[in-house]
């Protein structure tokens, strides 16, 4: 009976410790600082690769215009960007005002060297 006693009260006593607010905000930063790492560490190899390829294509574009050089860096700076513009410029051969002709070509090839798994 006594140990029944005891432990119900050490259960409420850490219920009530647990669900105060500085228990509360010290789990959530916790949790968000655990969230932020797991997530920077998911998204590492997508990084890697993006500058791998912007290594690869910064001699092809060194000729362009700093706006064109600007706009084609801005495209491998995510997946995201790069998908979007596989998917208009280089699949559904859309026009595009900065990338055209022979540089458009080279970086659909170098694009789709380039899979994220």
């Amino acid at each position: 009976m006594k140990r029944t006693f005891i432990v119900i009260l050490e259960i409420a006593l850490l219920v009530v410790i647990l669900r105060s607010s500085f228990v509360q905000y010290w789990l959530g930063d916790m949790q968000d600082s655990l969230s932020d790492w797991m997530t920077e560490i998911a998204s590492m190899a997508e990084r890697q690769k993006l500058n791998e390829l912007q290594e690869r294509v910064r001699p092809h574009i060194s000729a362009m215009n700093d706006y064109q050089k600007d706009y084609v860096m801005d495209i491998l700076s995510s997946r995201t960007k790069l998908e979007h513009f596989q998917r208009y410029y280089c699949i559904e051969q859309d026009k595009n005002p900065y990338v055209y002709g022979a540089t458009l070509l080279y970086l659909c090839s170098e694009i789709n060297k380039v899979s994220f798994d």
